[in-house]
């Protein structure tokens, strides 16, 4: 038996079920009784129970893509800070996707500290180190636009389902975006206003993730923005 609706906002304690569900990230059974053990939105599918978190800081997964900022060099690449209490190593030839002769070849061509590079987690270990890889298309510094941070928990919906909400920041805000899991977001496009807009609606996105009918109030304030409305 239920207790709550599916996508209910919920929050640590909370009753969410009674009977044989498997439960699962966000979730604890006492008994019979499954209950919510952190702040956030309920999903239901079958008979699997979780809770998604609206807080908490970014963890490092492989194969996950993140914006980083580089905050040191060391002779074979460079460590990233990646809003997490864990950095990140990118080597140079991560990035370059080539061997490199690091006697002969001055590496702070690439990279500077400050920069902001897209990158892809390549490798967690056992002790949270963390190996990122940059050489992939579209993936490497990034050479300008505005940096925005959000909760990592708020990039699903930053995303949406099937790529719902992006296609709109993108489409009807006219910019361009990446989007790193580690809550990091850059936005870029000709128009500064229209940049302006499109951070105004990620920072909606990020207050507003837990209700309904959030794409579609989305669409509608950029739509206003490109008309010159308020």
């Amino acid at each position: 038996m239920l207790h709550v609706e599916d996508r209910e906002l919920v929050v640590p304690g909370q009753l969410i079920a009674e009977g044989d569900y498997l439960v699962q990230e966000g979730t604890f059974r006492e008994g019979d009784h499954v209950y919510a053990s952190v702040v956030g939105l309920v999903r239901v599918r079958d008979k699997k129970i979780r809770v998604i978190p609206l807080q908490g800081p970014y963890i490092p997964k492989r194969d996950d893509a993140v914006i980083g900022i580089v905050i040191d060099t060391h002779h074979a690449g460079w460590e990233l800070d990646l809003g997490s209490p864990y950095s990140g190593n990118l080597s140079v030839s991560d990035l370059l996707q080539r061997k490199v002769d690091l006697d002969r070849e001055d590496i702070s061509r690439y990279l500077k500290i400050g920069d902001a590079v897209f990158a892809r987690v390549k490798e967690v270990n056992e002790l949270m180190r963390v190996s990122l890889e940059a050489g992939d298309r579209n993936m490497g510094r990034v050479p300008g636009g505005k940096l925005v941070e959000i909760s990592p928990k708020k990039i699903p919906r930053v995303i949406g389902h099937k790529g719902s909400m992006i296609s709109v920041l993108q489409k009807v805000g006219g910019c361009g975006l990446k989007v790193g899991q580690n809550g990091r977001v850059i936005v870029w496009g000709k128009d500064p206003r229209r940049v302006n807009a499109v951070v105004e609606a990620l920072l909606m996105i990020e207050r507003e993730a837990h209700t309904s009918g959030l794409t579609d109030r989305v669409r509608q304030f950029l739509e206003e923005k490109s008309k010159g409305g308020a």
